[in-house]
C-alpha cells in the first residue's frame, strides 16, 4: 500500500469503501423486507376478522325521476356483486346528494351510482349495474328525503283497506310512537327530521323502539328520514333486519329509552326551524292507502277508528251511490288532558274525564278559537247508544268559514288534498292555516266524526313569554308567507263568501 502510486492507492481506498457500503445496503435491504414480511402476516390476521364496510358514493349523477315500487320487504339488502368482495350485511354510506341543477322542489333520485367499498384491506370501485343502496331519495328544496328508509315488516293493506297514520317529529318526540300504533288499527307513516349528527341519534332510537317496543312498532311502522343536504350525514347505516343491526351495535331494551333521550345540539347551535310541513306532506305522499290521518306525534287517536271509518265509509258508498260525491274531508275533535292522567281511549272515558274537570278542548288556553268547531259542547253529550259503541257516525256536516276561519281542524282524507305549503315551519304558528284556507275556497265539506277523537299525550299547555320571545323571528316569516300564500290562492280560485 505504501509502494503504491498516489493515484492507484486512492482507487483501491474507493473501491474497498464500495464494496462496504454495498455490503451494508444488502444487509439493510434484507432485514427491510424481513419486517415487512412480518407487517403484512400481522395485518392479514387483523384484516381476515369479520369487518363492516364502508360503501362511499363517488360522483354521484343526478338520475331521471322514476317510480319505484313500495317496498314489501323490510330484509332488503345493500348487496355487492363482486369477485373479491362478498355481499355486504351491513353497511355505512357517506355521500352529498343534491340536485345536479340546484333547481326544482322534488327531485327523486334513486341510488344507483357508482361507488367504492373500502375496508382494511382494499377500495374498489363498484359498477352501478351490481350495487343498488335500498333506498330512494328525493330533494324536497333545501331538505333531503330519504324515502322507506326502514319500512314495516308486516304485510302492506289493499288501497282501499285501512287508513294510514301519518305523522312526524324529531328524536326527542319518538317515544310516542309505540302509544300511536298500539291505538292504530293499521299502518303508520313517520317522517323523522334529523340533521347532521342527529341522524345516528335518531336512527338507533327508531332501532330501540323496533326491538323493544309492541310488535306493531317493527309490524305497522314505516319510517322516513328528512335532513338539510348541507348537513347531511357523515356516515348513515344502512338499515337491516335487526339481529343484523344488533350484532353491529346492540340495542339494551333493559336500559329503557331514558339513556336515549338526548337534546338537540346542532338545531339549537345553528336556531334550525322545525320544517313540519316538509315532514307532513313526505308522510302523507308515502302512505300506502288511500285514506290518510295527517296528524301530530302527540296527539294520541281513540281506539278502532280504523275499522269503524272503513264501516263508515261504507255506508255512506251504498247511501250516496249513483249522486255526486262532493268533496269532503273527515275531522276528528282534539282534546288535552292533566299529566296525572293517562290519555282516554274512548269517549265515555273522556267525557268522565271532562265533566271532571281533568281534560280539556285541545289549545283552549293558547288558541281556543283554533279547535272551537260548531256545536262543540253538544258533541260532548252525544254519547253513543247501548250497543252502538262501536259504531262511528257523523255527527255534523259544516264548513270551515266565518266566524270559525280560525279553526285548524285534523280530519281524515286523501291526498287528493291540497298539500302543506313547505315554507312555513312549526316555530312561525299558522303552518295549517294556508291549507285550511285552500279547502275553503274549493268548498269542502267537513264531516265531524262522532264517537273518534285525538287527545294529546298528558299535559295541558299553556301560554309561554319566553317561547313566544323565542318565536318571534320565525313567527314574522311565517305570517308574510302566509299573507302571500292566501293572495295567490284568491287569485287562483277566485274569492268565496265566507272563506
Amino acid at each position: 500500500m505504501q509502494g503504491l502510486p498516489c493515484f492507484r492507492r486512492q482507487r483501491f481506498q474507493d473501491r474497498m469503501w464500495l464494496r462496504n457500503e454495498g455490503r451494508l445496503f444488502g444487509v439493510v435491504f434484507v432485514l427491510f423486507n424481513v419486517l415487512l414480511a412480518v407487517f403484512n402476516v400481522l395485518n392479514y390476521r387483523v384484516a381476515s376478522r369479520a369487518t363492516v364496510p364502508c360503501v362511499v358514493i363517488v360522483a354521484p349523477t343526478p338520475a331521471p325521476q322514476v317510480d319505484t315500487p313500495v317496498p314489501t320487504s323490510p330484509h332488503r339488502r345493500a348487496a355487492v356483486s363482486s369477485p373479491t368482495h362478498p355481499a355486504a350485511s351491513t353497511a355505512s354510506l357517506a355521500w352529498t346528494d343534491t340536485d345536479a341543477t340546484g333547481e326544482g322542489n322534488n327531485t327523486t333520485t334513486p341510488h344507483t351510482q357508482i361507488v367504492k367499498i373500502r375496508n382494511s384491506t382494499r377500495e374498489e370501485t363498484i359498477s352501478p349495474l351490481n350495487y343498488t343502496l335500498p333506498w330512494e331519495t328525493e330533494q324536497r328544496d333545501k331538505y333531503t328525503v330519504i324515502k322507506r328508509y326502514i319500512p314495516a315488516d308486516g304485510p302492506s293493506p289493499a288501497y282501499e283497506e285501512s287508513v294510514t297514520l301519518c305523522t312526524q317529529g324529531t328524536f326527542e318526540f319518538l317515544q310516542h310512537v309505540p302509544e300511536l300504533c298500539d291505538r292504530w288499527e293499521g299502518p303508520l307513516s313517520v317522517s323523522v327530521y334529523a340533521p347532521g349528527t342527529d341522524l345516528p341519534v335518531a336512527v338507533r332510537k327508531i332501532l330501540f323502539l323496533r326491538k323493544c317496543g309492541p310488535p306493531c312498532v317493527h309490524l305497522n311502522v314505516t319510517w322516513h328520514l328528512v335532513y338539510e343536504t348541507s348537513l347531511a350525514p357523515t356516515l348513515l347505516e344502512a338499515p337491516m333486519e335487526i339481529a343484523d343491526m344488533a350484532a353491529y351495535e346492540p340495542v339494551n331494551c333493559s336500559a329503557g329509552f331514558k339513556p336515549l333521550q338526548l337534546v338537540s345540539e346542532i338545531r339549537s347551535s345553528k336556531k334550525l326551524p322545525y320544517p313540519i310541513n316538509v315532514a307532513r306532506n313526505v308522510a302523507r305522499q308515502l302512505a300506502v292507502t288511500r285514506y290518510v290521518l295527517a296528524s301530530d306525534i302527540e296527539l294520541y287517536p281513540s281506539i278502532h277508528i280504523v275499522p269503524r271509518f272503513l264501516q263508515l265509509v261504507a255506508r255512506l258508498a251504498l247511501k250516496e251511490a249513483g249522486k255526486v260525491i262532493p268533496r269532503r274531508v273527515f275531522t276528528l275533535p282534539i282534546f288535552e288532558i292533566k299529566k296525572e292522567f293517562p290519555a282516554p281511549k274512548t269517549k265515555e272515558e273522556l267525557v268522565k274525564r271532562v265533566k271532571d274537570g281533568h281534560a280539556i278542548f285541545f289549545h283552549k288556553w293558547v288558541c281556543d278559537a283554533c279547535q272551537n268547531f260548531p256545536r262543540r259542547d253538544q258533541w260532548l253529550k252525544n254519547l253513543p247508544e247501548k250497543g252502538k259503541e262501536d259504531v262511528l257516525s257523523v255527527f255534523q256536516i259544516t264548513k270551515r268559514q266565518m266566524p270559525r276561519t280560525a279553526w285548524e281542524p285534523i280530519y281524515i282524507g286523501t291526498n287528493e288534498e291540497p298539500l302543506y305549503d313547505e315554507r312555513l315551519t312549526w316555530e312561525g304558528k299558522r303552518d295549517k292555516m294556508s291549507q285550511m284556507f285552500e279547502l275553503c275556497l274549493l268548498d269542502y265539506d267537513f264531516y265531524v266524526l262522532d264517537n273518534a277523537f285525538l287527545v294529546h299525550a298528558p299535559g295541558i299547555k299553556t301560554l309561554s313569554s319566553v317561547d313566544q320571545r323565542r318565536r318571534a323571528p320565525f313567527m314574522y316569516k311565517n305570517n308574510a308567507v302566509h299573507n302571500k300564500l292566501l293572495a295567490q290562492m284568491r287569485k287562483k280560485y277566485g274569492p268565496r263568501k265566507g272563506c
